[in-house]
């Protein structure tokens, strides 16, 4: 038995890294999924890989999460292919390394859209779809340790994560004032070897094995996190092991923010 049997996720920022990872993790464990993103071939092809065998327990949609009526469409997408909302998965994200006289307008903004306002638009929508069906709901949210201590080279970017935890807290706040059975927590990761890593690499002029050695070093643990032990973090906060837990911050940073 799994723990998310009969349950159902729409997790954005499916096709790749983290999201990716969740995708596969809540799967075993029995959920039904939406995995949303941009990347239709790769989302796709996700969904038949997890298909096989002629039982439908994922299908792909495409989201761009900066789109409110989008967002409508995803909601609609879930219910309609499989009858309900249990559980939302805020990954999507993008970042630019630019510090603070580096950051423009246009990358301010659309940091902004994608990573805070897209999960606005995700809790809003999705929560009211969760109180329809009255079960008990999760929201998980990817943070980041840039959220809590800062980084000069990543300006746009730590203010969005430290929004997120602040969305967090509020959106639990709320569902608990009203009486929901829905749960609000985020995840915050340390560095994690992605795609967005090694997109993170290529703008900084470095080759992803000099960006490993620069990042392992600040992690106490002594090596960067993998994309499933967050998946891992996201399942805990997703299912009934967490029953009790709502509003909070879960660091998943090999140390990072202990020091």
């Amino acid at each position: 038995m799994g723990k998310l049997d009969g349950q159902v996720a729409l997790i954005t920022g499916g096709t790749k890294g983290i999201g990716e990872a969740a995708v596969r993790l809540f799967v075993q464990e029995g959920a039904r999924v939406v995995l949303c993103g941009r990347a239709r071939q790769d989302g796709e092809r996700i969904a038949a890989e997890l298909n096989g065998g002629g039982t439908q327990r994922a299908a792909f949609f495409a989201l761009d999460v900066a789109d409110y009526e989008n967002w409508k469409q995803a909601v609609s997408f879930v219910k309609d292919t499989f009858g309900k909302l249990n559980i939302l998965i805020n990954n999507a994200g993008i970042s630019f390394r630019e510090t603070l006289a580096e950051t423009t307008p246009e990358s301010w903004e659309k940091t902004i859209a994608t990573n805070q306002t897209g999960v606005y638009y995700g809790m809003q929508l999705c929560i009211a779809a969760m109180a329809e069906n009255g079960e008990a709901g999760s929201v998980v949210s990817t943070a980041s340790i840039d959220g809590v201590v800062g980084d000069a080279d990543f300006f746009s970017y730590c203010a969005t994560k430290a929004a997120v935890q602040a969305m967090t807290r509020c959106a639990a706040l709320y569902c608990g004032q009203k009486g929901l059975n829905i749960r609000v927590n985020a995840v915050a990761p340390g560095y994690i070897l992605t795609p967005m890593a090694e997109e993170d690499a290529r703008q900084n002029g470095q080759s992803i094995e000099e960006y490993c050695r620069e990042f392992i070093a600040l992690h106490p643990i002594g090596r960067l996190g993998t994309p499933e032990e967050v998946a891992k973090a996201y399942l805990y906060l997703a299912c009934a092991d967490s029953a009790f837990v709502t509003g909070t911050t879960l660091m998943v940073d090999g140390g990072y923010t202990a020091q």
